[in-house]
This record gives structure tokens, sequence and C-alpha cells, in this order.
């Protein structure tokens, strides 16, 4: 499979290519990068100008023909800070397909955190270690900490080498002034992440993106002459940041105009210019975060989106597994604990959902991907709760639509707030914005998995978990769900009934109900569930907690 990444960021949009075997294996085709400085004036004003959306446009459009020139299956574009902030970012969505069709999905800065993490504990990270990355682009810096291929930790902090350029520095080179504010900022942004990050321990540390790259490059050129360089020959992209040597090439940058930071280093007109905030965030960061010294890696966020994309994939590709557990889901149990949810009909909810869904996968052409959206969303059902009890299932819809979903995507987050939403009330109309505003495909696998949903959270309607199991079979036209329990279940039964207009629709099959009570000595073992959230692992701390409800 052939796959195209773009990465549009505030300072730079750039694209990988690749020939991909697995998620874990693929060749780069190709690699582009153009600095269209997307954030300039964009950080300062929050508003995209028309001139550098069509900057940004003219530069996809190339990138689209590069990709597709390559055999490109499908590119997957992605926005981060500048747009991320911009208040006509909407805007800028739409103009950008409508003049590359290229469709853009902007990344919270948690998630760009998580799949930057995920790039570079994967590219230049070693198994079985704990790695910390501090990823430093035009208008963010991202922390993450893996374990195992896995997020423990991600932050996203406003400090940005454009951002804080455009912010702080007006006169060439700097006044002492100037620097003082500009470090007093950082320090101050660092402190939060320093408290927190300070029980966590790491065994190695790397710096991605342009900025890390470009320190890392200077400092291999101030320390070693020409003659030293050429003998040298060919060295590999990996460079070594002390904090020490950061320190000074800092301190000289600072003293230094333009032109001879440019010339002192082998900087590009553009680095050059930002370089002196990029430079003071990463000491600053290092400084905070006592670090002595990382190695950069120059697999980042297009990188990443590759990886997780590819993972996706393989699970589609591979029929239902009962029994996996997901990662991401812990993100979502963490969701669930800040909105006081109630864990164990959560729980039991989600399972019975789960149950009925792996009955009914191979007939109904559902793929392990729905089932992740399915238990997501059956998590979190009832977080309306946390605002009012009344429509509390519209108020669920608005809190997970505004909460922080570790590893799901903005397209994602909306399904499951919608599959959440219509758990019980009214069932989808095209009147209803939140529903009609997604594209065909999700509407389908809405209607389909809240019709699930619907049954399941029927089936535990007193909250006691009294339904042990189910069994679901299907023949034709026709679906049969067993129910089990050592108690009676009629409410349960004929709040199911009541609740399957939706599920008969969306399958367009009959529902039936069968019971058998069973004693406490035949109750069924527990059944593993990809909700199962692990005592001995937290849930991945972020950053961003969610918005306030209105």
């Amino acid at each position: 499979m052939k796959l195209a990444a773009i990465d549009i960021g505030s300072n730079s949009i750039k694209l990988v290519v690749v020939d991909a075997a697995a998620s874990d294996s693929f060749a780069v085709l190709a690699r582009e990068r153009e600095v269209v400085r997307l954030g300039h004036e964009t950080l300062l004003r929050g508003h995209l100008g028309r001139a550098a959306i069509l900057r940004a446009a003219d530069c996809i459009r190339r990138f689209r023909s590069i990709a597709e020139a390559r055999g490109a299956e499908t590119i997957v574009a992605t926005a981060t800070a500048s747009v991320r902030e911009a208040n006509n970012s909407a805007n800028f969505i739409k103009a950008i397909e409508l003049k590359t069709g290229v469709r853009v999905e902007i990344l919270s800065g948690v998630e760009e955190a998580r799949l930057i993490g995920l790039a570079a504990s994967h590219g230049c990270g070693n198994k079985g270690i704990t790695h910390l990355n501090i990823d430093i682009g035009g208008g963010s810096t991202e922390l993450s900490i893996f374990r195992n291929g896995v997020p423990i930790t991600l932050m996203s902090l406003k400090l940005g080498a454009v951002g804080l350029t455009e912010r702080f520095i007006r006169t060439d080179p700097p006044r002492t002034k100037e620097l003082g504010s500009l470090r007093s900022e950082i320090r101050a942004a660092l402190q939060r992440p320093s408290r927190e990050l300070r029980g966590h321990g790491w065994d190695d540390v790397t710096g991605t993106s342009g900025t890390n790259l470009a320190l890392g490059y200077a400092l291999r050129v101030l320390h070693t002459d020409v003659s030293e360089r050429k003998s040298q020959g060919a060295q590999p992209s990996e460079a070594t940041i002390n904090l020490s040597e950061l320190s000074e090439v800092n301190t000289s940058f600072a003293g230094l105009a333009l032109q001879a930071r440019r010339e002192a280093a082998n900087l590009s007109a553009q680095r050059a210019e930002i370089i002196v905030a990029g430079g003071q965030i990463l000491e600053g960061t290092m400084r905070a975060l006592s670090i002595k010294s990382l190695r950069t890696c120059d697999w980042a966020l297009r990188e990443g989106v590759i990886i997780d994309r590819l993972r996706v994939w393989e699970d589609q590709s591979r029929p239902p597994m009962p029994d996996i557990t997901d990662q991401r889901l812990r993100g979502v149990h963490a969701v669930g604990k800040r909105f006081g949810y109630e864990e164990q009909h959560s729980h039991q909810v989600a399972r019975l959902a789960e149950k009925i869904f792996d009955g009914m996968a191979v007939h109904k052409d559902l793929s392990r991907h729905q089932r992740l959206l399915l238990s997501a969303a059956a998590l979190l059902h009832d977080v309306g709760y946390h605002i009012a009890h009344e429509s509390h299932h519209k108020h669920s819809f608005y809190l997970i639509e505004n909460s922080e979903l570790t590893g799901f995507s903005e397209a994602e987050r909306a399904v499951i707030a919608n599959i959440a939403r219509y758990h019980k009330g009214s069932i989808p109309k095209d009147r209803h914005s939140n529903y009609i505003s997604m594209n065909p495909a999700d509407r389908d696998t809405v209607r389909r998995l809240a019709g699930i949903l619907r049954i399941a959270d029927a089936l535990d309607r007193r909250h006691d978990n009294r339904v042990y199991d189910v069994e679901c079979r299907c023949e034709g036209r026709v679906v049969t769900i067993k129910v089990l329990s050592a108690l009676e279940c009629e409410n349960e039964l004929a709040e199911a009934h009541r609740r399957l207009d939706l599920f008969e629709e969306a399958f367009q099959s009959s529902l039936r109900f069968t019971f058998r009570r069973v004693a406490e000595s035949q109750k069924p073992g527990k059944t593993k569930s990809a909700v199962v959230v692990s005592t001995k692992s937290q849930p991945v701390q972020t950053s961003e907690p969610a918005k306030k409800p209105a």
C-alpha cells in the first residue's frame, strides 16, 4: 500500500510518501518540505490571511501531484497550531479542499503530541525503554513520554519558534530586554509541565522537527572546522545536543544579526530568523526537566500519521477479535472518571454491546475499528449526568465532543459523541445538525452502533449487572439475542423492546429476545473486553482538560 502524509505546520509544510508492508515496515518513496510561513502574523492575530491560505493551497496542490505521481492511494493531511488557533480555520479547510481536492484534519495539541511521540519512539527509540520526546514547532511545543510504544504522558504548550519570535523579538539582533521577556514567558509556561513530569522517569530523550534538527546541525557546524567536516565524510542525520553547548550557542546567536547567524551556522534565512526563540525554548525545556543532553530525530508528525493510519487499516483488515484490549480506551476511561461516570454500569453496557457486536460482525460487515468506537461510546454514554439528569444523552454528546480523547481524531470523536447521543431518546434525524454534518459513511456507522448501544443500555436498566451474558445469533434478516441471568429481567427486556426501532431500521432486520434463567453455579466466567483497564497501568495523562460546559 502506498500512502502519503502532508503536515501543515506553522513554519513549513512537509510531505512524505511511503510504500508500506505494515505499520512497522515501510519504505519512504519521497520527502518534500516547503517554507510557507502559515503562522506568520497568524499566531499573533489569530486569523489566517488570504495570502497565507493561497501559499498553502499552492504548496498542497504541488505535494498532491508528487504523491499521486508516486502512486499514493491515499493522502492524509493534518494541520497544527497555526490553523488550530485561527478564528477562520473552517474557512481554511473549505478553501484548501476546493482548491486542491485534499481534505485537511485539524489536530488538537495533545493528539499532535501523541502522533509525534509515536513516530519518535518508533523511529528513534529503543524497545523496552521509557522515551521522552520534545518537539518544537512554529506555534507550539509538544512533550510526550512513551513506554513500549504506549503513551504515558502527553502535553502541548503554546510555545512556538514563530509565535514567540513575533511576540517578543522586534530588533536585529534582539535587545537584552526582549530576550529577558522571551525567557520569562518560556519559564512560566514550563512550570506546570516540570511539576507534573517530576514523578516520571525516562531512559532516553529525543528532539524532533525543524528547530531541534537545525540546532543539532548548527552545533555540529560550529564545533568542527571546514577541513575536519570534509574529512569526516558522510555523517548520520542524528546529532547530540548537550545543554552546556546549547547554552553557549544560544548566547552567540542572540548577539548576532540575522545575516551573521545565517553565515555562522549555514542556516536558511527563514530558520535564522526564528532560531533565537527556538533555541531558548529548547534550553528552557531542558533546564526545567533537568535534561543534560538529547538526540535529534528526523521522524515527526508526518511519520506518526503514517504509522497510526496503517495501524488502523491493519485492524480493519482483520476480523473482529472479542478479546482485544485497546490502549486508546485508557484515555476514554480517564475522561469518564473526570466526569464522575458510573463505572460499573458503563463497563457492563460496554461489555454487553461488544458481545452483541461480536455476534453480528461477520454477518453485518462490521469492522474492528467500529467495535472500538462502540466501546468508547458505551463507556461515555452517561457522562452527561455530570451536567444534568434531564436530556443527559444530549449533554453526553456535548462533553464528548469537547473533551480530549487521546488517540482519536476529531472525526472519530464526533462519531463517538453521536453514538452516545442516540443511546436513548430520539433516533437520528436529518434535522439534527450534529448528525447531518457528518459524511454518509459516518452517519451509517452512528445509526448501526447507536442501535446496538440502545439495546445494551436497556439490558442494564437497573444498573445492577443482573445480566450475566448475552448470546447473539443472526439468521437471514432475523437477529436473536439470548439474555442469560440468575434474576428476572422483565424490566430490562421490556426496555429493550421499547428501544429496538433504530437497531431494526439500521440493520434492516427483525430483532427478537429470548431469556434463559441460570443458577449462580452456572454463571459464565468473566468475558474479556476491550474496555478492561488494568489496575497496574494508569490512564494516559494529558495537559488539555475538557472544555467546561456552557
